[in-house]
C-alpha cells in the first residue's frame, strides 16, 4: 500500500520515560519470559517494562509521534523510542546496515510484498505467526495476514492500513451540478463539466514513484484480472487490453482532465481552494486536510470509488504498511510485548484521529469521511480490495516501470515505447 510520506524533519527521535513496571507479585521480573509465555497463551501481560527502538519512514508530526507514544506505553509498559526517517533511501539503507546487529531496532516499518519476503526468506525478520491470535482478538481483520505471509508464516502486522479512493471537494461538485458518479461514462462527464466550471478536475503530486496510481486505477477499473496477471506476468504490458486502457487514460491528458504536477502540499491546498476538484489519494489524506485545512468530513469533502468501466466491482487498492520484530535485535522480546499491545483501543484511537488510519474494526471513527471509506472496504457486494502495484510487483520491475510511467505521464511519450520498455524488464525478472 502504499500507501505518502510526510518529510519535515531529517530525524525524529522520542522517548517515552517509563515510570515503575510491576512484572511479578513474588520477586519474577523477567520480561522475556513473560512476552514468550504470553505468547504462546494468548494472553498480554497486565504489564511489563523495558525499551525498545522502533524506527519508520512514516511520522513527521512531533505532536502527534508524542501523543502515540503515550497512548503506546500505557497500553503495552514499554519504552518505545521513536526514530524518524522522512528520505526513503537513507531509512533502507540504515535498516540494510543494522538489520544483523543485537543494537538494530527492535521493531520498523517496512513494505509488503517482495521488499517483506526478501527480509523474511534471509531470517532477519521474527515470525509472527503464533502472535496473530492475539492481534486478532484486538480487531485485525484475518484477511490482513496474506499481506505479509511468506512460505506459509506470517512475518509482520500492520502499522497502518490506507485504502485509495477519489477525493472530491463537495462544494466543487455541487457548484458544477456534479453528482457522484456511478458508472465510468458519468466520471467521463462529471470531468467534462468540472472543467467546463472553470476547475481542474483531477490534481496530480510530481512524486514519480506515484505514477503507479492512476495506471492500476484505470487497469483495474478496466478488468481487475488484467492488473493481477501483469504484477504476476501472466500477461504482458503490451497485450492490446493495456495498450486500450493507457489509450483512455492519454486521451484524459489531452482533455484537460488533469492538473499540472505540482509538489504534494499544493496539491492539498488547490484541493481545499477549490482549485482542483479531485485527488486519488489514500485515506489519510483526509485528516490532513481536515487538519491542516479545515475542510470538514462530509460537508467538504467525501470519497468514491472509480466506477468499472465494464459495469463490475469497483477496486479499492490498499497498502499495508507492514511493522516487523528484527530477529537479531537484542530486544526482540520487548519488541514482540510492544506489538502486542499496538491493536489496543487507547493506542488505536490515537492512529485514527491523528492519522486516519484505522487498523481494527472496534475503534470507533468520527471521521465521516474516513468512515465512509471503511464502509466501502467492507461492502464486498460492491467493491473489491486489491494490494497496491508497489508492493504487488517485484522490485526490479517496479522502478522501471515508474521511470516509465512518469515519462508517459510527465513528459507525454510514446504508449508503446513506454509499454515496450516496461515489458523488456519483465521479460528478464518473469523468464
Amino acid at each position: 500500500m502504499i500507501q505518502c510520506l510526510a518529510k519535515k524533519t531529517l530525524s525524529l527521535i522520542l522517548v517515552v520515560f517509563l515510570m515503575t513496571g510491576i512484572l511479578a507479585a513474588c520477586g519474577g521480573g523477567n520480561t522475556a519470559g513473560n512476552a514468550e509465555n504470553s505468547a504462546k497463551t494468548g494472553n498480554t501481560p497486565a504489564q511489563t517494562s523495558g525499551k525498545v527502538e522502533f524506527w519508520l519512514d512514516k511520522l513527521g508530526d512531533a505532536e502527534k509521534a508524542a501523543r502515540l507514544s503515550d497512548a503506546w506505553k500505557k497500553d503495552s509498559g514499554i519504552d518505545v523510542v521513536f526514530t524518524n526517517y522522512p528520505d526513503v533511501a537513507a531509512y533502507q539503507t540504515s535498516i540494510q546496515q543494522t538489520i544483523d546487529d543485537p543494537g538494530a531496532p527492535g521493531l520498523f516499518t517496512w513494505w509488503s510484498g517482495p521488499q517483506l519476503e526478501t527480509l523474511a526468506k534471509n531470517g532477519k525478520l521474527a515470525d509472527l505467526t503464533a502472535e496473530w491470535d492475539n492481534y486478532i482478538a484486538d480487531g485485525v481483520s484475518a484477511d490482513v495476514k496474506e499481506a505479509f505471509t511468506v512460505d506459509g508464516k506470517v512475518y509482520a502486522a500492520p502499522y497502518s492500513l490506507r485504502y485509495t479512493s477519489l477525493l472530491y471537494n463537495v462544494k466543487v461538485f455541487e457548484a458544477a451540478g456534479v453528482a457522484v458518479p456511478t458508472t465510468f461514462d458519468e466520471f467521463l462527464d462529471a470531468c467534462e463539466k468540472i472543467k467546463a466550471s472553470g476547475v481542474t478536475p483531477i490534481g496530480l503530486k510530481n512524486d514519480s514513484w506515484a505514477s503507479f496510481i492512476w495506471f492500476q486505477q484505470l487497469i483495474a477499473a478496466y478488468d481487475p484480472q488484467l492488473y493481477s496477471d501483469l504484477c504476476d506476468g501472466t500477461k504482458p504490458y503490451t497485450d492490446d487490453a493495456v495498450k486500450k486502457v493507457m489509450a483512455i487514460w492519454r486521451e484524459m491528458f489531452d482533455k484537460g482532465y488533469f492538473g499540472e504536477p505540482i509538489v504534494y502540499s499544493d496539491l492539498h491546498k488547490e484541493f481545499a481552494t477549490g482549485v482542483v476538484a479531485m485527488m486519488l489519494e489514500d485515506s489519510p489524506t483526509v485528516t490532513d486536510l481536515q487538519s491542516d485545512y479545515g475542510m470538514e468530513p462530509g460537508t467538504d469533502i467525501d470519497a468514491f470509488v472509480l466506477p468499472s468501466m465494464n459495469g463490475g466491482k469497483g477496486t479499492i487498492f490498499f497498502e499495508a504498511s507492514p511493522i516487523v520484530v528484527t530477529e537479531a535485535s537484542a530486544s526482540k522480546e520487548q519488541a514482540l510485548a510492544a506489538l502486542r499491545s499496538f491493536y489496543k483501543p487507547a493506542t488505536q484511537t490515537v492512529m485514527v484521529n491523528d492519522h486516519g488510519i484505522a487498523n481494527i474494526s472496534t475503534i470507533s471513527v468520527d471521521n465521516q469521511t474516513i468512515r465512509h471509506i471503511l464502509d466501502m472496504t467492507g461492502d464486498s457486494a460492491h467493491y473489491q480490495l486489491m494490494l497496491r502495484f508497489y508492493e504487488n510487483t517485484p522490485e526490479d520491475l517496479r522502478n522501471t516501470a515508474l521511470d516509465e510511467l512518469s515519462r508517459f505521464m510527465y513528459s507525454g511519450a510514446d504508449i508503446d515505447d513506454v509499454l515496450n520498455a516496461i515489458q523488456a524488464k519483465a521479460d528478464k525478472v518473469f523468464g
